[in-house]
């Protein structure tokens, strides 16, 4: 089963991904230039997929793919 989309909440500095499997994964807010100069109302009017696989902010245009944002952290398995 393909790991899917939660929620989304930010700090000043972060976007936070919080999936099914229960994990929260963390990005920096500066990997994504419009999110970052968003105001945190409009950071707050998202959508998530039906399938839970992308990520959409309709006021700013912007989308992503869970998927992507996953393959994007570094691989921290030993």
């Amino acid at each position: 089963m393909e790991t899917s989309a939660v929620d989304v909440r930010f700090d000043r500095t972060h976007l936070f991904l919080e999936l099914s499997d229960g994990q929260e994964l963390e990005f920096p807010l500066r990997w994504f230039p419009v999110l970052e100069a968003a105001t945190a109302d409009e950071r707050s009017h998202f959508a998530i997929s039906l399938d839970r696989q992308e990520l959409y902010w309709p006021d700013l245009e912007e989308d992503m793919s869970v998927n992507a944002l996953i393959q994007s952290l570094p691989d921290t398995r030993h």
